[in-house]
């Protein structure tokens, strides 16, 4: 039986893991659960699945009891945790930068098998963090759809063999309707996906897919170049890889993270779960798109900053956004000031290479007081 931590359990990714888990409890024990502050949640959670450890990462929580549960509570707690229970695996579905410490401490703590939902680590630090994997022999094993979609397509393939990755997008909800009014209630409602706000917000504008080239890129080693989108409404395919042959290879199935997550989970054990079947005949009805950067400009100003390979780009990109899509959710921006705001940060921005986690988040301090200033600015 494999011990099982997860950051970020009140989430959407969270949720479905232990939906995943709760399938399968011949095969897991989950030791420890992590929210950044939906407590009720949480708790009812650690009951459900008798956990010992939790942690919260809102500090106005530090008083917070449970039974005789052990509860860390703050950004340190989220290192402690890890430390204390020692996991067979470790799902890091963070939101955020947030997720890039614990990301990297449990690397180096040598958790065997980490798999990774937290998009955000690999676009602010890619290169720390796979020298880490590398250097400590470590499994990072991606939950993203598409990029599991990859793996599966990838393995055992030698990458010098591949001509072309492509990563499918829905579009979000934008897509294929002119919507004057963009309040954050249409945009979150995803038209294929249930997921977060965040990334909800991330899939309109196109950003996650940008994301998702950098992704790309750290985890399989492929050129930005080889890397494109397709807008795929129907989100039937995950992702394509082109060979060097003529050969292309497509991972296919039906728009639910359990089946991703319970890869992530196996690594190459595939697991019986209880998802809706995949009905060939919808491939009837598939559609693909080129993106339109007129429609999603924020997805043409990230390709733009990635093609310059300074990594204090994404960094930069990544701080401004985190801050504008928090503000608009929140209600306190308009949806178009985020492409407004972020263009002006980052054309302002004097690229760099960044060679270490200080320096990411010196960056990322940095450019999120230059968003609050241009805020208040409106």
């Amino acid at each position: 039986m494999k011990k099982v931590l997860i950051l970020g359990s009140t989430g959407s990714i969270g949720k479905n893991t232990l939906k995943v888990i709760k399938q399968h409890k011949d095969k897991f024990k989950v030791v420890g659960l992590t929210t950044k502050e939906n407590v009720k949640l949480l708790k009812k959670q650690m009951e459900e699945f008798e956990v010992d450890y939790g942690c919260i990462v809102e500090e106005k929580y530090k008083n917070f009891k449970f039974d005789n549960k052990k509860i860390f509570v703050s950004l340190e707690g989220l290192l402690q945790i890890i430390e204390e229970t020692k996991p067979d695996i470790l799902v890091n579905a963070i939101v955020g930068i947030d997720g890039l410490k614990p990301l990297l401490y449990a690397i180096k703590q040598k958790i065997k098998n980490i798999a990774l939902a937290n998009k955000e680590s690999l676009v602010v630090a890619g290169h720390i963090v796979m020298n880490e994997v590398y250097k400590n022999k470590v499994n990072l094993i991606p939950i993203d759809s598409e990029h599991s979609a990859l793996w599966q397509c990838l393995k055992n393939e030698n990458i010098k063999n591949v001509e072309e990755v492509i990563i499918t997008a829905s579009g979000g909800p934008l897509f294929k309707k002119n919507i004057s009014k963009k309040t954050p209630q249409v945009i979150i409602s995803h038209p294929v996906w249930k997921m977060g706000k965040k990334i909800s917000v991330d899939s309109a504008t196109l950003v996650n897919k940008g994301f998702e080239c950098i992704e790309a890129h750290y985890l399989f080693n492929i050129p930005y170049e080889k890397i494109s989108i397709v807008i795929h409404p129907q989100v039937l395919i995950h992702s394509f890889v082109r060979f060097i042959d003529g050969n292309i290879l497509a991972c296919l199935f039906i728009p639910d993270m359990k089946i991703p997550i319970s890869y992530a989970l196996c690594g190459e054990e595939r697991l019986k779960i209880n998802v809706k079947k995949f009905d060939l005949y919808l491939l009837e009805k598939i559609e693909f798109y080129k993106p339109d950067f007129r429609k999603f400009p924020l997805l043409k100003l990230l390709l733009d900053c990635i093609k310059t390979n300074y990594e204090s780009y994404s960094v930069v990109f990544n701080a401004a956004n985190e801050v504008l899509v928090e503000k608009f959710i929140n209600g306190e921006i308009e949806f178009e000031t985020i492409y407004k705001i972020l263009n002006k940060i980052v054309k302002k921005h004097k690229p760099q290479h960044v060679y270490t986690v200080e320096e990411i988040f010196e960056i990322d301090k940095e450019t999120r007081q230059k968003v609050l200033y241009e805020i208040g600015c409106l």
